[in-house]
């Protein structure tokens, strides 16, 4: 598939193509967690190391630093081998001149023709309040995209409101809180994610979530949960 759309690495790890533009989110990890999949070491290796897809990559970002979005390890094995990619995330691992370290409740950046505007969110779950998460909404030649890390379906700015293309976690999708929050924001396409790979969903959540698309009668909604998957992006 060539052109613009989303490509799965793990859970909420996407490289995303949009006009040209390639950006990397939450794509760089291999820590196990109980519930989520790690990136392949293969799939990493390929990354880090700008083959195919993964070559001449603009921007890399991470929400929040959680084993199951971020490897320190491979992110700065990706940032030796790919020199003039620019890098933003609230984790301050790496210092140099590309590299932004959030700190504000609110940021604007202009990084080779991406607008990027990211917003401090509250990361779902009591004992993951006092996390830094941020969620992000990408702008390239008008066109919008947004990615919310792990935040909960609830008290979503309404900067992230009306987007091209929304990617939501996919308890939007199963729970109440989470309809009514799209309801709120009514994105024009959306893709759930941060699912396990098959083999690992033990809970059932891919399923549920592809029946909750289904029964609510979500148009232009798809759900990425395997290896490689992509999804085209039409303008």
């Amino acid at each position: 598939m060539t052109g613009n759309f989303v490509r799965l690495t793990a859970n909420a790890g996407v490289l995303l193509c949009i006009n040209g533009k390639k950006i990397l989110v939450d794509a760089l990890h291999n820590r196990y967690t109980e519930v989520f999949s790690s990136v392949p070491d293969d799939l990493l290796y390929e990354i880090a190391h700008g083959e195919g897809e993964f070559r001449e990559i603009d921007l890399i970002v991470f929400t929040h630093d959680h084993p199951d979005h971020y490897s320190r390890e491979w992110t700065q094995e990706f940032l030796r081998n790919h020199p003039d990619t620019h890098m933003v995330s609230p984790i301050g691992d790496f210092s140099r001149e590309n590299i932004i370290v959030l700190k504000a409740q609110e940021e604007t950046h202009e990084i080779r023709g991406i607008k990027l505007e990211c917003v401090r969110l509250t990361h779902e779950g009591e004992q993951f309040r006092d996390v830094v998460n941020y969620g992000y909404k990408f702008t390239v030649d008008g066109f919008t995209a947004t990615v919310l890390g792990d935040s909960g379906p609830e008290n979503i700015p309404q900067v992230f409101g009306g987007a091209d293309l929304a990617l939501y976690n996919f308890p939007f999708f199963t729970v109440l809180r989470g309809k009514k929050m799209i309801e709120k924001l009514r994105p024009k396409r959306m893709i759930a994610y941060h699912l396990p790979y098959e083999e690992k969903d033990t809970n059932g959540y891919i399923r549920a979530t592809l029946r909750s698309i289904e029964r609510n009668g979500y148009e232009n909604t798809s759900a990425l949960w395997k290896r490689d998957q992509k999804t085209a992006v039409s303008f």
